[in-house]
């Protein structure tokens, strides 16, 4: 793009500049954190994805989704804004977890919001991390909003092509520079050998990167990607042209001495971050030990993107465990001392719809493909809920009434979600109280099935069952699996519900419509939304508050008494 380009591109944006921004912070206010851990740095060599899908409020749900394979092209049309444009056929078979519409015949209009899924050539996608363009950015490339690429569509495009990790983020890269991107987000994709992770910069600009492979990476509501080499195309993909437009649009001068830094040239750094992103990040990298002092988190901008495990590599339980924190026990756990206005924003909310930690498991494991893939997944927020291991090879004619049954502002007694909310709903009403045993409950669960149950099954159950009756034994064996696995979740979520009603000294577990008050009333005291700009003006103290993390590497939860 010319100079003369850019310059008329920034006077068309200079009327709308405002507006884009206001929208733009409409359509991220779904603030996640991500998680990425590569193969060489978990424990089993497993390449694991995972994201905390925090929505507004507590009453709208995600599910589970079989899309079956199909032969031919199909046309896709979202639902929140005027994208509409032609899938390739074949398209794959794939899994998902939407929390928006389903498909509409009668409309037209596809299933989106399909938060994260996988396919059947052993693709997982996420989306999105919701971050922040700058404003200097923006007014130089606009987003598209009228029928650009936004979080609502971007899985159901990727999970029926991509093949790959980097297949996916290079078909989504292709889409933003086509089509333009329609707000600011962060996209994970995995394989069983490789994690890949895109950011947009602006409009049409955009900036993959391999996550390597004795690294992890974790994001915040913030751009991470920083440095690279987009000479080196093994590890590293953008949208053409992306150094010449950062040096016409005067984002960044090649001849000041200072590399090419993504984050510095296209994303907002602002006060209004310091609270709300920063917190997060360090608390991360500490739970996980790249840091080996609190002080390393004084300078957080100039955190490595990717990161190395100390003193041990990573699992899924240490995933789970980091998507469930809120500073626990510390000065800053808004829960535990009723603090709604705390200023630094906790990972685990109570507006979290759906958490996920998928683990793509290596091709050296030898493992059968029905096993290849194990997406852990908590319905509403995992403080309070357990996390259900979905296999690969899951039939689809038998997934579970409990992980499909859940509606908008419709309670039920069947699905996870709502049997979990019931719970969290009691538990807010006395967290010093009540939320202790019920997590640990939820956990020892958890272990069981990590420890036991799940290895017994693979090593000996399915095993027989595919001698005796092929593919389809295996495929009974997995729903039986599965069945019981949500049967059993339900059971403890149900009596953990009723003991913390009892331990409230109430009649029994509230009404529907008196959960769904107490749901609401907690979740808006508690939102903790992204603010365009800090009152507090405190920045934060990374060293002098003591976030210092019992336990390296995931080992622990607890913060130094701050």
């Amino acid at each position: 793009m010319g100079t003369a380009a850019v310059q008329r591109r920034r006077r068309a944006a200079l009327v709308s500049t405002c507006l884009v921004l206001a929208l733009a912070t409409i359509s991220t206010a779904q603030a996640c954190t991500s998680y990425i851990v590569a193969a060489h740095a978990s424990t089993d060599g497993s390449v694991l994805i995972g994201r905390n899908d925090d929505g507004e409020g507590a009453v709208a749900p995600n599910w589970l989704v079989h899309h079956p394979a199909r032969d031919g092209p199909a046309p896709f049309t979202a639902n929140l804004n005027s994208l509409t444009l032609l899938l390739p056929g074949p398209g794959l078979a794939y899994f998902s977890l939407p929390s928006g519409p389903l498909a509409d015949p009668s409309s037209g209009r596809n299933t989106t919001g399909e938060a994260a899924g996988w396919n059947s050539a052993g693709v997982a996608v996420s989306a999105t991390e919701s971050i922040y363009n700058s404003a200097a950015a923006l007014a130089a490339d606009p987003f598209n909003e009228v029928d650009g690429i936004i979080e609502d569509a971007i899985p159901s495009l990727l999970l029926p092509q991509a093949t790959s990790a980097r297949h996916a983020v290079q078909l989504l890269g292709d889409l933003v520079t086509q089509r333009g991107a329609g707000e600011a987000f962060g996209v994970l994709a995995g394989d069983a050998e490789e994690a890949w992770y895109l950011e947009t910069g602006s409009g049409h600009h955009w900036l993959a990167q391999r996550v390597p492979r004795r690294q992890y990476f974790v994001s915040a509501n913030q751009g991470r990607l920083q440095e690279a080499d987009l000479g080196d195309t093994s590890s590293t993909l953008s949208s053409p042209g992306l150094l010449r437009f950062a040096e016409e649009a005067g984002l960044w001068d090649p001849h000041s001495g200072r590399p090419f830094n993504f984050f510095s040239t296209f994303m907002r750094d602002g006060p209004q971050d310091t609270d709300y992103s920063h917190p997060r990040l360090c608390l991360l990298h500490r739970l996980w030990g790249s840091l080996p002092t609190a002080s390393a988190c004084a300078n957080i901008r100039k955190l490595p993107t990717f990161a190395q495990p100390w003193p041990r590599t990573l699992g899924v339980r240490d995933v789970k465990a980091a998507m469930r924190n809120h500073w626990d026990g510390s000065s800053h756990d808004p829960y535990l001392h009723q603090h709604p206005d705390e200023p630094w924003r906790p990972i685990a909310l109570l507006r979290t719809s759906m958490a996920h930690v998928t683990q793509l498991r290596p091709l050296s494991a030898n493992l059968p493909d029905a096993l290849s893939i194990i997406t852990h997944v908590s319905l509403a927020t995992p403080k309070l809920a357990p996390f259900i291991p979905l296999y690969k090879g899951l039939p689809p004619h038998a997934l579970p009434p409990e992980l499909t049954a859940a509606k908008e502002r419709r309670p039920d007694g069947v699905s996870l979600f709502w049997r979990a909310r019931r719970l969290q709903a009691l538990v807010f009403r006395d967290w010093k109280r009540l939320a202790g045993p019920a997590a640990t409950a939820i956990v020892a669960f958890e272990r069981r099935l990590e420890e036991r149950d799940l290895p017994k099954f693979e090593r000996s159950t399915y095993a027989r069952a595919v001698d005796k009756g092929g593919e389809a034994g295996g495929e009974r064996a997995l729903a039986a699996l599965t069945a019981h696995v949500c049967q059993q979740a339900g059971k403890l979520l149900d009596r953990l519900a009723a003991d913390a009603a009892d331990a409230l000294g109430l009649p029994g577990v509230p009404s529907d419509q008196d959960m769904l008050e107490m749901l609401e009333e907690a979740a808006e005291a508690y939102s903790f939304e992204p603010a365009e700009s800090s009152s507090s003006g405190r920045g934060v103290r990374y060293a002098a508050a003591g976030i210092g993390l019992a336990g390296g590497g995931g080992g622990g939860s607890s913060i130094a008494a701050s």
